[in-house]
C-alpha cells in the first residue's frame, strides 16, 4: 500500500490568521509518500531514507512516547527529552495505538518526498498525513476526518517545536483542493473547482515561520490598533477570493493577491527576493502575485496569464527557481 498526500501554499490570509482572521490554502501536485509492507515481526519500521534514519518500535517502545507526549510540559521539553529525526512519525504511531486501538507493528514503512523542504511548501504535514492516514487505513479502524487530521498533526507539532502547527497545513494535506481557516470555524474543504494556473517561485533562503510570526506579534504589542486595521483587510482580501475563486474571476483574485502582498509588506515579512519577483509578474501582466507563507524570503506564488515563458525567463535570469503547479484536488489518496 502506498498513501501520497500533496503539499500545501497559502493563497491568502498569512500572518492574519493567527489573530482570528480568514486563511485560504491549496493543495498542489507534489507529494510526500509513505509506502507500506508488511512483515511477520511483532514491531513497527519506520525507514526515511532521505534524512538517513531507521527506527525499529515495539509496542512497549510506542507506550513509553505516548506516555512522555501526554505528560509534557511543552514540546520543546516533549522533544528534548525524546530527541531524534523520527520523534514526529513515531509519536503519531503511538497515539494511534493508545487511544484508539490502532495496532502498527506488522509493518515497515517508507516516508519519502518530492516536496522541497522548509521552503514553505508544508512537506512535514504532507508526510505526517501520508503516515497517519497509511496506518489508520491498513488497521482497517473506522476514524473521522477531524480524528485522523488531529493525530497527523502531532508530526507537524513535533517539527515546529508549536502547539497550534499543522492546523491549515494537515487540514489541506488531507483534503487537497481548496481549504479555509479561521480559529473561529476551524478548517474547512471548500467546494471549488476552478482551475488555477500557478508558478511557485523560490527567492532563497527564508526565516522560520516562528520568526516572521514573533515579529508580527512585537508590531502587534506596540500598535494594536495599526495592526488590526491591516488584519481586518487581510481577512477581507481572503474573503473576497473565496468569492472570486467561486465565480472565476481571475482578474479579481489577482488582484487581491497583489493587495494581500502589499499588506504583507507592511507587516515587515516580505523580502527583497519576494519583493522583486512581484515586480517582475506586475510588469510581466501577470494576473497576481505574492508571497506565500511565512515570509522573509522562500516563495512567491504567481497567477500568471500569456506571457507564461517570459515571465519564466525573467525571473530564472534573477537566478530563481521556478516551478509550474496544478492543484491537488484529491488529497491524500491510498494506491493498492
Amino acid at each position: 500500500m502506498i498513501v501520497k498526500a500533496p503539499g500545501v501554499i497559502k493563497l491568502l490570509g498569512e500572518h492574519a490568521v493567527v489573530y482570528g482572521r480568514l486563511s485560504l490554502a491549496i493543495g498542489i501536485n507534489l507529494y510526500a509518500k509513505a509506502s507500506f509492507r508488511e512483515t511477520k515481526e511483532v514491531s513497527l519500521t519506520i525507514d526515511v531514507p532521505d534524512l538517513g534514519a531507521k527506527g525499529v518500535f515495539t509496542k512497549n517502545d510506542l507506550s513509553s512516547i505516548y506516555d512522555s507526549y501526554k505528560s509534557r510540559k511543552s514540546i520543546s521539553d516533549y522533544v528534548s527529552k525524546n530527541n531524534g529525526v523520527l520523534l514526529p512519525f513515531e509519536t503519531i504511531a503511538a497515539r494511534l495505538l493508545m487511544e484508539f486501538g490502532i495496532d502498527p507493528t506488522g509493518a515497515s514503512v517508507e516516508l519519502s518526498s518530492e516536496i522541497p523542504i522548509q521552503k514553505g511548501l508544508s512537506s512535514s504535514a504532507a508526510l505526517s498525513t501520508a503516515l497517519a492516514v497509511g496506518l489508520v487505513r491498513r488497521s482497517g479502524v473506522r476514524l473521522s476526518d477531524k480524528d485522523i487530521i488531529e493525530v497527523a498533526r502531532d508530526g507537524d507539532r513535533i517539527i515546529h517545536r508549536n502547539e497550534n502547527a499543522g492546523r491549515i497545513d494537515v487540514s489541506t494535506s488531507y483534503y487537497g483542493g481548496y481549504t479555509t481557516f479561521s480559529s473561529e470555524q476551524g478548517a474547512k474543504k471548500e467546494e471549488m473547482n476552478t482551475e488555477l494556473r500557478l508558478l511557485i517561485i523560490d527567492t532563497g533562503p527564508k526565516k522560520t515561520t516562528a520568526e516572521t510570526v514573533e515579529h508580527v506579534a512585537e508590531l502587534y504589542k506596540n500598535d494594536k490598533e495599526g495592526m488590526v486595521s491591516i488584519f481586518d483587510q487581510i481577512h477581507e482580501s481572503s474573503m473576497k477570493g473565496v468569492e472570486a475563486i467561486k465565480k472565476a474571476d481571475i482578474t479579481l483574485l489577482g488582484n487581491l493577491m497583489y493587495n494581500n502582498h502589499q499588506l504583507l509588506q507592511k507587516l515587515g515579512v516580505s523580502s527583497e527576493g519576494l519583493d522583486r519577483t512581484v515586480r517582475i509578474a506586475k510588469e510581466e501582466n501577470a494576473h497576481g502575485a505574492k508571497l506565500s507563507g511565512g515570509g522573509g524570503g522562500g516563495i512567491a506564488i504567481v497567477l500568471f496569464g500569456k506571457n507564461k515563458e517570459r515571465l519564466i525567463s525573467r525571473l530564472k535570469e534573477e537566478g530563481f527557481n521556478v516551478l509550474e503547479t496544478k492543484i491537488s484536488v484529491g488529497g491524500a489518496k491510498i494506491y493498492l
